[in-house]
Formats: structure tokens, sequence, C-alpha cells
């Protein structure tokens, strides 16, 4: 029986290939307004993704952990504690959630260039975490399954 976790880190493995797909792209290589649509499409894929990993952490701690917070950050800081991260993983988790809250409530060129260059570190973060993730869950198993071992 698939539960709500493995369902959620079904959609971000999916969204974070997306995003991955994504920043494949070099703007650079278009013209000025293609360039300008791409780096809106990259930022666009980070939002959600940052968005999907949150709430997908959020959904473990619950599942594995019986930990129940609800906002980003306290979900980062109870992922840390936990013992499933370092700090600079932390710490760059947060940035993340910074970053996309921004995105999200004012818009600047100047801040969106810079969170833009921070894509592909954020690329493996959402690696990082959801590997850790699927690393501390057990393959459910089916009934009458057999091991071959």
């Amino acid at each position: 029986m698939e539960t709500k976790f493995t369902r959620k880190l079904n959609d971000l493995d999916a969204a974070l290939s997306n995003f991955h797909d994504a920043l494949t792209l070099e703007p650079s290589l278009f013209p000025e307004l293609v360039a300008d649509n791409i780096k809106s499409g990259q930022i666009q894929k980070f939002e959600f993704t940052v968005e999907l990993l949150w709430k997908t952490v959020q959904i473990f701690l619950f599942e594995v952990d019986g930990v129940d917070v609800i906002t980003p950050k306290s979900v980062a800081k109870e992922f840390v504690e936990a013992g499933y991260c370092d700090y600079e993983l932390y710490e760059l988790l947060i940035r993340a959630i910074n970053d996309r809250n921004q995105l999200s409530h004012i818009y600047r060129q100047e801040m969106a260039e810079s969170i833009w260059r921070r894509l592909p570190e954020y690329v493996r973060l959402a690696e990082q975490i959801t590997s850790v993730m699927r690393s501390k869950i057990k393959p459910a198993r089916v009934a009458g399954e057999v091991d071959e071992g």
C-alpha cells in the first residue's frame, strides 16, 4: 500500500527531475527575450520543487518519527535535530526556503538573478535530502512476497 509519504516522494522525484532538466538549458545561448523566459521557467521550477521538498520532509518526519511540524523552517529545524542532515545542509535548506519566499512576495530583477545563480546548488540540496529520506524508509512489503536470498 502506498503511503502519503511515498506518493509525495514520487511527486518530488518527478519535480526534481524536471527542475534538473530545466537547468540543462543555458540561457546565454539564446536571444535576450528567450533567455529571460528560460530563467523565469527555471526559477518557477525551483519554487515548486522547494515547496514540494519541505512538504515531503514534513510528511517524512511525521511518518518516521511522529514529529508534527507545520512551517517550512520548523520542518528544516526538526530534520537537522533528528540527525538526518548536518548543519551545513540545514543552512542551505533555510536559504532555499528564504529565497523561495522572497520570490513569492517581492520580485526584483537583481534578486531573481542572484537566486537564479544558486539554482544548481538547490538541485543538489533537494537530491541529497531526497536520498536521505529514501535511505531511511524500508520498502513496503507486498503480501505473500518471498525473499530470495
